[in-house]
């Protein structure tokens, strides 16, 4: 009777193939389901800039989309009950107002706006805009 070795790089090859499998299905599992960030409630494509500066951190984020519906904070909310809420904010709380806009809201919507945060005491308000090429 003749015993025959196994060879061990074939062996070690085969128990491999599960491990990848596994390490590919997790992968898969982990990027459909988990988050990076929480998405708008409202889908916006704001408009290109050629500005270098970024966007700091702040409280209040206004969204504004195409039909010129108003989100603060992700609550819908209509243009006096967002001017009295701004006015109600204390006057130490120095960070500035971001707002969200929709490239193709109407500018003279956008202009109404600035123009009512601006007379209950806003100063410093940050239009986002898409950095020229889209990133």
């Amino acid at each position: 009777m003749k015993f025959k070795r196994k060879s061990l790089g074939s062996d070690n090859e085969a128990n491999l193939i599960p491990l990848i499998n596994v390490v590919f299905l997790l992968l898969i599992f982990f990027m459909l389901a988990g988050r990076l960030a929480p998405s708008e409630p409202t889908a916006l494509t704001p408009p290109q800039s050629d500005s270098p500066r970024g966007a700091q951190p702040s409280a209040l984020v206004i969204l504004i989309d195409r039909a010129a519906q108003i989100t603060l904070n992700g609550d819908p909310i209509d243009d006096e009950t967002l001017a009295a809420r701004l006015a109600e904010r204390p006057i130490e709380d120095t960070r500035p107002v971001q707002i969200k806009a929709d490239a193709a809201l109407d500018a003279m919507r956008l202009i109404a706006l600035l123009e009512r945060l601006q007379a209950v005491g806003i100063e410093q308000i940050d239009l986002l805009t898409l950095a020229r090429g889209g990133t």
